[in-house]
């Protein structure tokens, strides 16, 4: 077997590795910008970017759990205090967030930069990326 064809198979091989950290999120192979894998933790940290309105999002994954940061753009200038309390209200009481065990919401009105972290047992817990964003749409549209 020659080398470029070890390297096909190598990168068969990955894909097929990260489809289940990647596709439960609503994002593709092709959004993945790196990829960390730490023996001894065990765990594997994922970066995605390139996905429309958000930014980037980093998935740290091991056997205590999955936690994923997504960096999303909306308005400059908000209200701080507001946003981050909007956001967290929203993820507090949605349906669709039940599983998170642990959130963090951070907002920077200079940059116009919103940065929520989530925590959960599983990936399957966490939401796609679409269904953040409406999230975070929905809570941003109460507060202009």
């Amino acid at each position: 077997m020659g080398s470029g064809e070890r390297g096909s198979r190598l990168a068969k091989l990955v894909e097929k590795a990260l489809r289940p950290l990647i596709e439960p999120l609503g994002a593709r192979i092709e959004h993945l910008e790196n990829i960390e894998i730490d023996p001894y933790g065990p765990r594997i940290v994922i970066q995605l970017s390139s996905l429309g309105n958000v930014e980037t999002v980093f998935i740290d994954a091991s056997p205590d759990g999955v936690e994923a940061v997504y960096t999303i753009r909306i308005e400059k200038g908000l209200n701080k205090n507001r946003v981050e309390e909007e956001i967290s209200n929203t993820i507090e009481y949605s349906e669709e967030l039940q599983g998170i065990e642990e959130y963090d919401v951070a907002y920077d009105p200079d940059e116009g930069e919103l940065t929520i972290t989530l925590r959960a047992r599983m990936i399957a817990e966490l939401p796609t990326i679409q269904e953040l964003r409406r999230i975070v749409d929905e809570a941003v549209s109460k507060i202009i």
